[in-house]
């Protein structure tokens, strides 16, 4: 697990040296902040696998903190807490990993949290580059489509044949087909 890194933001020095020895003990890579903006700081230098922010925070407000991590994504987080209410649930269901860990830390739980985390931030992050592939991929075939139709208007062709044109003219420009269909569609 020393191939995961795990920022630790907690205002209280006692419980940041708590949790860090923790996941020192297990192997992982630590980087510590004290207040919401110096976690935010840190996760654009660092780029930690997990954020573990507790929800007491000094500076800015936690949940803001943490909404600007995973919208830039930077990481995901997890909040720490002694204060479990009904707008605490409410908040929590807008963060990519619906998971929390409670205070007083119970270190079984908390290691279980936390391999638990890690482990759904690395198929969110592989189904995140999934979709995007496949989202570049549709576009690129819309582009295709769309110069194979303007040269097929343009020239009284064939699907086929106007495909094929598209090809030679990529090959011979040394670019892809894609770049290729967006001249097409330029001119």
């Amino acid at each position: 697990m020393d191939k995961y890194s795990i920022l630790v933001a907690d205002s209280s020095e006692m419980y940041r040296k708590k949790v860090c020895d923790l996941l020192i003990k297990k192997g992982y890579k630590i980087f510590q902040a004290t207040n919401g903006a110096g976690a935010i700081r840190m996760s654009r230098s660092v780029f930690p696998n997990l954020v573990l922010m507790d929800m007491n925070i000094w500076g800015m407000p936690s949940y803001e903190a943490a909404r600007i991590i995973e919208n830039d994504k930077l990481s995901n987080v997890v909040f720490i807490t002694n204060n479990l209410n009904q707008s605490f649930y409410e908040k929590l269901k807008g963060m990519n990993i619906f998971a929390y860990i409670k205070k007083p830390i119970n270190p079984e739980q908390f290691y279980q949290v936390v391999e638990f985390s890690i482990m759904n931030s690395n198929k969110i992050n592989s189904l995140i580059k999934k979709v995007k592939k496949l989202e570049n991929t549709l576009e690129s075939r819309k582009k295709l489509d769309r110069a194979k139709g303007i040269l097929m208007e343009k020239l009284n062709i064939t699907e086929d044949e106007a495909y094929k044109i598209l090809r030679r003219k990529s090959m011979d420009a040394c670019i892809s087909m894609s770049e290729m269909a967006e001249k097409i569609i330029n001119n």
